[in-house]
Parts: C-alpha cells; structure tokens; sequence
C-alpha cells in the first residue's frame, strides 16, 4: 500500500450519523460512541472507513489521522474519543504513546491496536496499557472488526452510569432485554455516581424488589469463567448474558427472600440477597446465601453448559454507602479473582501481591517446556504445566506479570519452532495475544499453555514424520536439545551411525544449510532469548551456549543478526 507524507494529517469529522442502539431508550440515554481511526498508511485508514457500516454499529467516526501527533492534537483540543483504533509505527508518536496520552484524557477509553507488529514486546506494552483488542492488518476482516466493535460498544454501555427519572416505573413496561439494561444503568449509577438524593435512589431500588436502606443487603459477584469460549456459543455477548441472567432470576425468584441481579459488566452479574439478620440481630454473610448459590451453578451448568464462580463481600449492610462500598471492591476485584479456581464459591480476599521477579524462573521453565514438546512427552505436559502454575499460585506473583511470563514463554516456543521445519498450526501469535488479553484467572492460562503444547508436540511430530529423511529430523532434534554445549558434525553422524562425509552432504542436500551454519543459528536464536531476559552478561551466555572464546561467539551473533550482543540487549530493553 502507498504512503502519504507523514508530515500531513487527514481528520474528517462526524463521519456518519445515526442513533441505533442494541435497545434504544431515547437518544439521551444512548448516544452515538465516537470513534477516531490512527494510521500513517492512507488506503488502510480508507478501507476502514469504507469497510465498516458505522452507523449501524451505533458508532460516529470523527476523526481520521496519520500519525499520533495530530490526533492527541485533536483529541486535546476537540474531542477525546470513547473509541480508539490505532496503528502502533508512526511517526512524531507511536500508536502506544498515543493510548497512554489519550487515556489520561479519557480514561474510559476503548483501544484496538492495528497493526504490522506481532513481537511480545508490543503485546506486553498493550496488556499493560489495558488495550481491548490487538489485531494484525495481515489477517484483518471486515466482520472480524465489525464484531470487535459491535462487542466494544456492548461494553460501553455497561460503564454508563446515568439513571433517569422514573425509570423503575419505565422498567416493568418493558421487554426482557430493555427491563435488563435499565437494571444495569441503574446499579451502574448506584456504583459510580453520588447518592445526592437518597430517597430517589430507594425508589427506584424498589421496583426491582430492593428495600434499599431498609434491609441488610450482601453483594455477591457472579463471574462467568471462560467466557470468551462461552460467548462463542450464543449468537452474541448480549445473548448470552441475557441468558445467564433469565435462569439466574428464576432461581433468585426462589430464593425466600429479596434478591435480584444487575449486569456490571459482560460477564458480571452483581447479585444483591436480602439476608435479615442473626439471633442476635448481626448482619450475617456468605453462609446464609450459599445454599442459593449453589443452586444457580449447577442450573447453569445443566442448562447452558456454563461454569461460573461467585465472590461475596464480607457481610451484609443495611446502609446504602456501605453497600456500595461493598460493591465497588467487589466490581474493581478482578485481580484478586486471579488465583481462585473456576467454580469456585468464597469471600473475596485481597492479598498483597508477591514482588519477587517471576522472570527470574523463566530459563528454568523454557528449558523444561522445549525439551517436554521436542521430546513429544505428551503424557508430561499437563503435570509440567500445572507444577509451573501450582510454583505461581504459591508465590502470588502480580497478574499482569504471570500474563506476560506466560506469554513470552509461548510466543519464545512458538519462534523456537519456527526456526525448524514449517508445519501448519492451529495457533497464529495474533491468536496468542487476544487470548491472554482476555484470559483472567490462572488456571486459563494454564490450560492455554498446556494446548499450545500438545499441539506443538503434535507439529514436531508431523515434522518428525514427513516424507523426508529421518536423519536430518533427528539430527535438528538433537541440536535443539543440546543447544547448551559444543556439537560437532562428528558426535551427530556418530549418534545417527552415519559417516561424518556422508550425513554432511545429507543434510546439505535436505535442508539447504550446511550442519555448521544450522548448529550457529539455533545457538544464535537462543543467545537472542537469553539476551532478552537481561540478567546474563555476554560472556555468561557464551558460556551457557558451549562457546569457550568470547570474542569467537561475539563475532557469530553479529554475523547472525546484524549486531553485537551488547547493542542487541540495548535495543531489547528500549
């Protein structure tokens, strides 16, 4: 695709107008989300605004620039807006500079970052940047961006928190889904607005069974696990909540007492349960409410094949500003949801979060998990991936750094594999990201690494497999497994019982590269992954690698990638 000067700005506001909605209660209550597109190549940001029906998502595109500067220019001075999609290279500011400047004028900002770049770097700075999406322009659709947004404005609507007047009588007119949204506005604005008048808010409590200051209240948080791999069931987000939300109130119908449920999120219901108190006249907490509990758990299970976990606060208030207070830990909980088994049922614990550095274990465990999938151990992955997470669980790192360990772990098996015969994979990096973006419990991204694991032990068979010699598949496996130490063509033929002559015209024949140069290059993707971790100084990883002359190893990685390892590990922690 052809490029602009990137000293010109192309920005053409309120492109397209409209006021669909998924259920609109007037155009006050759900207006048009603002969306401005960022990318330095002109025939992308011309595809997306052509490709995409921005109306019909509810959607206004306002703005369309070409590099970071201009649009946080804008941003700052016109309008930020609630949705940002955003190429990462530019030039005068980077994609991720922009989210981080755009973000602190509206911290409420949705991102999908579109981009060239599928490095762990960039997905690490994503997930810590709280990015919703992260796409690469090489596999784009335009129904895969249509649905990515379609489910961003689902999301967006949830954080609204205005509750209009009259709006508990409005809510018994309405049908299943409009009565649904007008709970979730109205628990959004009890959680995130001032109770300036007290009375209005008990009102309108009301009409959804909510003697709001008059009885003891306990929240409880209901949190579908896995959900991307629930909502991939149902025809939409929408759908599925509704229907986790209809079998929920059915149950809450039985409960014996006041209770009801409010969506907070798209996979969060907050469920309030009148509790009464003790013999002593205490408030009581999670004991009282489990029995019911359990009951939607397993109707869930039964009926929509969906596992969900509950958190509770601590006990019960008959107090609006305590109850909301409750509430609120409850709804900002997802970090301390992270180490809870799926299906779990409990109070929510906040524990400080270890500070010790997890990458400190990460050599250990590349090592482990590349020789389990080279060594096609397949029975051995699930007990090496659940001795990793049970080591994680025990120390209590911080989430976001288990998500990137984990990430970079794969994404470096991934490059590792890569690097040996191609085989088709059911996993792509994009895939990789946009899964551990979503993943919120480690017991996911458990089991994601154990998948990622067997299907690559399957590549290595089907490598080990394939219609071509079955020297050369052994003599690559065996290189990757000693990769640590000196390997002569003389140790291989001999493992192979194969005259040193012959089997390095073989390999020559077969692969392409001589022996030599594929033994350097291994040697020098795994000088690269050590350097990437920066706790080992040069010669320490020419040690590590078998080479006994320093200067010797500096020369090969240079030719190898251009640089010497110094500059390299410079360039890795900018």
């Amino acid at each position: 695709m052809g490029r602009r000067s990137p000293s010109t700005s192309t920005a053409r506001p309120d492109v397209g107008r409209g006021s669909r909605c998924i259920y609109r209660l007037s155009k006050e209550m759900y207006p048009m989300r603002n969306v401005m597109l960022v990318d330095d190549d002109v025939p992308v940001l011309d595809f997306m605004k052509q490709a995409i029906d921005w109306e019909q998502l509810g959607l206004r595109l306002v703005g369309m620039f070409e590099n970071g500067a201009k649009a946080y220019e804008y941003a700052a001075s016109v309008q930020a807006p609630d949705i940002l999609v955003t190429d990462i290279g530019m030039p005068h500011m980077n994609g991720l500079q922009l989210i981080e400047k755009v973000k602190a004028l509206r911290p409420e900002l949705s991102v999908v970052i579109l981009s060239c770049h599928d490095e762990f770097k960039y997905a690490q700075q994503a997930i810590k940047l709280g990015v919703d999406d992260y796409i690469l322009k090489e596999t784009i659709e335009p129904e895969m961006l249509g649905e990515l947004l379609r489910g961003i404005v689902a999301r967006l609507e949830g954080r609204e928190a205005a509750v209009v007047p009259g709006a508990g009588d409005l809510a018994d007119k309405l049908p299943d889904s409009g009565r649904s949204i007008v709970k979730e506005r109205f628990i959004r604005s009890m959680l995130y607005n001032p109770l300036s008048a007290p009375e209005a808010w008990k009102e309108t409590a009301s009409e959804f069974g909510i003697r709001l200051g008059s009885a003891p209240y306990l929240p409880v948080l209901l949190v579908i696990d896995r959900f991307s791999e629930a909502r991939a069931r149902f025809v939409s987000e929408d759908s599925c909540m509704f229907a986790v939300e209809n079998v929920t109130d059915e149950l809450l119908g039985r409960y014996g007492g006041d209770a009801a449920s409010f969506r907070v999120a798209n996979r969060e219901l907050l469920l309030l349960f009148g509790t009464g108190t003790d013999e002593s006249g205490r408030s009581v907490g999670l004991y009282r409410v489990e029995p019911a509990l359990r009951r939607i758990r397993g109707a869930l299970g039964n009926y929509l094949k969906l596992s969900v976990s509950f958190v509770a606060g601590g006990s019960s208030s008959v107090d609006p500003h305590r109850l909301r207070d409750e509430m609120r830990r409850l709804a900002a909980s997802g970090e301390h949801r992270f180490y809870l088994p799926e299906g779990t049922i409990g109070e929510l614990a906040e524990r400080e979060f270890s500070r010790d550095d997890l990458f400190a274990y990460y050599p250990e465990a590349l090592e482990t998990f590349r020789h389990v999938v080279l060594r096609q151990e397949a029975e051995r992955i699930e007990p090496v991936v659940r001795l990793w997470a049970d080591r994680i669980r025990e120390r209590r790192f911080a989430p976001e750094t288990v998500k990137q360990w984990f990430m970079k772990l794969l994404l470096d098996l991934h490059m590792k594999f890569m690097t040996m015969e191609r085989v088709p994979s059911a996993f792509s990096r994009e895939a990789l990201h946009q899964t551990f973006l979503e993943a919120d419990r480690l017991d996911r991204l458990a089991s994601i690494a154990a998948e990622y694991m067997r299907e690559a032990a399957m590549r290595m068979s089907a490598i080990y497999g394939q219609p071509r010699r079955a020297e050369i598949s052994e003599a690559q496996r065996f290189v990757a497994l000693n990769a640590h130490r000196k390997i002569s063509l003389e140790e291989v033929a001999a493992h192979l019982h194969l005259n040193a002559s012959y089997f390095s015209r073989l390999f020559k024949k077969e692969t392409n590269e001589t022996f030599v140069d594929f033994v350097t290059r291994t040697k020098m993707e795994k000088a690269k992954e050590l350097l990437d971790l920066s706790r080992y100084t040069v010669h320490e990883i020419a040690d590590r690698l078998g080479y006994d002359n320093k200067s010797y190893f500096v020369k090969l990685f240079k030719a190898h990638s251009g640089m010497k390892p110094g500059e390299y590990a410079g360039k890795a922690r900018e």
